[in-house]
């Protein structure tokens, strides 16, 4: 192993062997004509070439790494963070990280920072208890990471108290109502027309409202049965649902399309407002509770529970990566089993009896 300072035309690199393996990595300098620049160029690449050689030899003992792990918190977060979509719960997690963590090395975090940094997620009046345990557990995520690249010792959230979430119930709706929804037609525009066939279309596929919005005519085959293959938004995995006559009727229009091409188009058009549009359109088919475009694929999920009583199938259908996911419609399954007993008429128990008398 060892690692030197070559030039190569103008520009330093640093000549690396490794493991049996030579490789050359570039400084990003050039040597300057002035002498005493040059005399600082050459110490700064010196300066660069021993850290990186300490990190070679760290890696090859397993030790850690003595360069990365002087790190604050922060900076390791946010260079982890960068390759993120920034609507994951690490990137946005920064907001409250940030204040809490100030300049604490990566290396210096322990049991009593975790913790305090889990009552202070608490204390915000501006976050719910789901958010904060997504936030709280991006940490601990984190740190499993920077275990495994040897940047801590030890991951001190091993074991960490979590933070519980109240469960809440999932909204879904009836065939009956899903009836009245199909059967109510949107007048308010073109984009309350989509908005009324793309919840439907969740109702019937339990696609996510991300994933209808970048659904194009590529994701969908027609042969031998209309069917969605979609890499999913949220999980990257790809989920296949087989389209039922009712989803397909709500699909096809007849016309040629590129596969480039979204389904719904005017779902993604700069302030479109998807929301209203769902509320006053169930107002209208006089469905007296609220719900949300996530309750197409909670409805999605019972029917196709209710029907098959198949839980593996339904959590394949849905793409869920791990069947646990999917139980909690059990929960609701057994509701709804109270509801249909509940509905059903009393029969007359006590029969009037003729006294005879004798």
């Amino acid at each position: 192993m060892g690692v030197k300072i070559r030039k190569k035309g103008n520009h330093l690199y640093l000549d690396i062997m490794y493991k049996g393996r030579r490789r050359w990595e570039s400084l990003g300098l050039s040597v300057p004509k002035n002498v005493a620049e040059r005399r600082e160029t050459m110490a700064l690449a010196e300066s660069i070439r021993h850290k990186r050689e300490l990190q070679l030899a760290a890696g090859r003992y397993q030790l850690l790494d003595p360069v990365t792990s002087k790190v604050t918190l922060v900076e390791y977060t946010e260079r982890i963070a960068a390759s993120y979509d920034k609507k994951m719960h690490l990137p946005k997690s920064l907001k409250y990280l940030k204040p809490y963590a100030g300049e604490t090395l990566l290396a210096d975090i322990d049991e009593r920072f975790v913790d305090g940094y889990r009552a202070y997620l608490l204390e915000q009046n501006t976050l719910g208890a789901a958010t904060a345990k997504h936030y709280l557990d991006a940490l601990k995520t984190l740190l499993f990471k920077a275990e495994r690249e040897r940047l801590i010792e030890r991951n001190p959230a091993k074991g960490m108290k979590t933070i519980r979430v109240p469960e809440q119930k999932k909204p879904f709706l009836t065939i009956e109502e899903i009836q009245k929804l199909y059967d109510t037609k949107a007048q308010d525009g073109e984009l309350a027309e989509e908005c009324r066939r793309a919840f439907l279309v969740s109702c019937f596929t339990g696609l996510r409202l991300g994933d209808i919005k970048s659904l194009t005519w590529g994701d969908i085959e027609r042969s031998p049965e209309p069917t969605i293959v979609k890499r999913q938004n949220k999980t990257q995995g790809i989920v296949s649902v087989p389209l039922s006559p009712s989803a397909w009727s709500l699909i096809d229009d007849k016309q040629l399309h590129r596969r480039d091409e979204l389904v719904f188009p005017r779902l993604t058009e700069t302030k479109a407002n998807v929301y209203r549009p769902l509320d006053k359109w169930r107002r209208k088919a006089g469905i007296d509770h609220a719900f949300g475009w996530h309750a197409g694929r909670h409805s999605f999920a019972m029917m196709t529970l209710e029907a098959s009583g198949d839980i593996y199938a339904v959590s394949k259908l849905l793409g869920h990566t791990d069947v646990k996911v999917t139980t909690v419609y059990l929960q609701l399954l057994d509701e709804r089993k109270k509801e249909i007993i509940a509905s059903l008429p009393n029969l007359q128990t006590q029969r009037e009896r003729n006294i005879i008398s004798i």
